[in-house]
């Protein structure tokens, strides 16, 4: 199976993105842009696993994701990937918090589950952002600076947090299709603010 795991987003977030994202999907050059259905914050994307190794890492990742406490991130603007060179990824960040400090943590347990059933480490930090668009043809600059301003002036609210889903995914021409395997709930008692 396709796996990968995230934290999906919350109706609040999606009902306030998701008129934003129809519009720069309607003014922006052509890009595949991501449904809100489909919107999450990965944790670790493990690739085409075997299900009993999808399983193991689960299980090993259970009491860390039992341990991390639900919060909020709050919204830290648009975000272009890479961030040097032909951008790629066009997508909402998040700002520094100690909701996102828990993620990374997280992160990096996965990371090490990920490992132990022979996924390739991410080489890159963790970086919690939601994906919108992955740009094929090369954009203007200003349709990127476009998208920035944009998404920089959308007043977006805080990403709730309150579980991590292990997902399968399906590609099918109309997009990849997640299906969860697996919810790991967060702490609701130990509430980690902004």
């Amino acid at each position: 199976m396709r796996a990968f795991l995230a934290v999906p987003a919350d109706p609040a977030w999606i009902a306030a993105a998701g008129p934003l994202a129809a519009r720069l999907r309607r003014d922006l050059p052509r890009a595949s842009w991501t449904r809100p259905e489909a919107w999450h914050l990965t944790l670790k994307f493990l690739g085409e696993i075997p299900e009993s190794d999808a399983e193991r890492f689960a299980a090993e990742l259970a009491p860390h994701a039992a341990a991390a406490a639900s919060g909020s991130l709050p919204p830290g603007g648009p975000l272009v990937l890479p961030p040097r060179g032909r951008p790629r990824v066009l997508a909402a960040g998040f700002a520094p918090s100690a909701a996102g400090g828990a993620l990374e943590e997280l992160a990096r347990h996965a990371e090490d589950a990920a490992a132990r059933i022979g996924v390739a480490p991410e080489g890159r930090p963790f970086r919690p952002h939601v994906t919108l668009a992955r740009i094929r043809d090369p954009w203007p600059a200003a349709a990127v600076d476009a998208f920035r301003s944009a998404l920089g002036e959308a007043p977006l609210p805080p990403f709730r947090c309150d579980e991590c889903v292990l997902y399968a995914s399906r590609l099918s021409p109309s997009g990849a299709v997640h299906t969860p395997v697996r919810t790991l709930a967060f702490v609701s008692h130990a509430e980690v603010g902004a």
